[in-house]
């Protein structure tokens, strides 16, 4: 009787063992997940279309990546590339094209201050090319700008991991070489933010 008991408290022993190697795996795949929900994706396809005496076309890719300090606080970097379409029909009959691209890389924060509602600032090292018809046909100038964009978010959809943006920006260090206006608009979507 007394070797039952001993076997059992073995058994009984090795169990909770087992049990607690579980547990601690469970909470180790909590971890990694819990590290997994704090990264998010996002992006842009910024779109521009433009006629009448000349032709703009412009297509785009932003992707950014978003790190989550708190639930509602998270910041980390973005690139984008904008492929522009120009033409211009000449008195002669004569067509010009340019097709330039211009690109961009920066960091930015967001904040929820509402489920759906979100400030975001950023900061935009861009290489934008800008180009001007003269006497020769067109010419591409290329500038640097530093820009730092501060706007309000507002997410839609479901409250899924997949969800749209509207995002309003204003351009508060706009370029004086950029013919753009200060305030744009994006469109987008993200995955867990």
């Amino acid at each position: 009787m007394r070797n039952i008991v001993i076997v059992l408290c073995c058994l009984g022993f090795m169990s909770l063992n087992i049990q607690a190697q579980s547990l601690t795996r469970s909470t180790d795949k909590e971890k990694s997940s819990s590290t997994n929900r704090r990264i998010w994706f996002g992006g842009n396809v910024p779109l521009g279309l433009g006629f009448g005496s000349s032709t703009l076309i412009q297509f785009g890719l932003s992707p950014m990546l978003g790190y989550k300090l708190t639930p509602d606080f998270s910041i980390g970097p973005r690139i984008g590339f904008l492929y522009s379409y120009y033409s211009q029909r000449l008195p002669n009959g004569q067509v010009e094209r340019v097709q330039p691209l211009s690109w961009s890389a920066g960091i930015f924060s967001r904040y929820k201050f509402v489920d759906r509602f979100f400030v975001h600032a950023e900061y935009e090292y861009a290489n934008e090319a800008v180009p001007y018809y003269t006497s020769n046909g067109f010419e591409v100038q290329r500038y640097n700008a530093n820009n730092l964009h501060l706007g309000l978010g507002l997410l839609q959809g479901g409250s899924g991991a997949m969800r749209s943006e509207i995002l309003l920006l204003y351009n508060v260090n706009p370029s004086p070489l950029s013919s753009r206006s200060p305030l744009s608009l994006r469109f987008g979507l993200n995955w867990h933010f």
